[in-house]
């Protein structure tokens, strides 16, 4: 355990077994000072990164959550290379060091394995899965019964998942571009179909930016549509001007944008 200024008090850091490159899925816990017994496993978006580095948006999400009693949980999966400051604004060159050659199911099943040992760790607490972009849809199929089943050992299904920024289908422009990348090429013959109808949960809440450039509006209603849940179970929520990230509120960075997420989820399930 260690100590890290300006952030969450305890920070505890873990690496479960991957799938790919350096065969690791890092894993960083903020430790509340107060816990309210609830753990949130926060997943990172196709080719993204969670981890407690200074400029990383999942170090202020941890800390607003570990303040207000939630213990946070940063998945950073597999990778070949864990550098992204070096590439600067090149994504196209940083995905292709980092992912080139994974699929969807390998990255999934970098989630799974980081649950597993998360879960073994905290038997009988709740935990919560936040997923931003594809994040989300790991984080569904971690609840779907069918995805389960084909689990190896036993993977506790989530009490409630979050959503940022998760829809269906993308806009055609963003589809032609980014289908054809590491993990998101796979991902429609990896996934299952109906798995939205098979996701089990007490609570679903999905956030979408008013300024989403990836999902549209419908697509995003399309995954709380044809999620198996009663519809006083599930919940949405435009965050008005923010991005697809979440960073910025009509072109400026907002760090009030992850605060006012959080309080939603607070009020919503009080």
């Amino acid at each position: 355990m260690k100590k890290i200024p300006e952030c969450c008090p305890v920070i505890q850091e873990y690496v479960f077994p991957g799938t790919f490159g350096d065969k690791e899925v890092r894993v960083a816990s903020c430790i509340p000072k107060d816990p309210n017994g609830v753990h949130i496993v926060l997943l990172h978006g196709v080719h993204s990164s969670a981890n407690m580095g200074e400029h990383n948006k999942f170090r202020l999400l941890s800390k607003l959550l570990s303040d207000r009693g939630y213990t946070p949980w940063l998945v950073e999966t597999s990778r070949k290379i864990r550098n992204r400051q070096d590439f600067s604004n090149d994504v196209s060159r940083w995905i292709k060091k980092a992912f080139s050659g994974k699929t969807f199911a390998q990255e999934q099943q970098d989630v799974s394995n980081a649950i597993c040992g998360i879960c073994a760790a905290n038997v009988g607490k709740p935990f919560w899965i936040w997923g931003f972009s594809l994040g989300g849809i790991i984080a569904l199929s971690m609840a779907a019964d069918n995805i389960n089943s084909m689990q190896e050992g036993s993977l506790q299904v989530p009490e409630k998942v979050i959503l940022s920024g998760t829809g269906i289908m993308a806009y055609e422009d963003v589809e032609a571009r980014m289908m054809s990348l590491p993990i998101l090429s796979t991902l429609r013959t990896e996934i299952k179909g109906d798995m939205l109808s098979h996701v089990k949960a007490k609570g679903l809440i999905s956030f979408r930016g008013s300024c989403d450039e990836i999902f549209s509006l419908e697509s995003c209603l399309g995954v709380l549509r044809e999620t198996n849940l009663p519809d006083k179970d599930k919940h949405f929520f435009i965050i008005e001007g923010a991005d697809h990230s979440f960073r910025s509120r009509y072109g400026k960075a907002d760090p009030e944008i992850m605060k006012e997420m959080v309080d939603l989820i607070a009020k919503t399930w009080p």
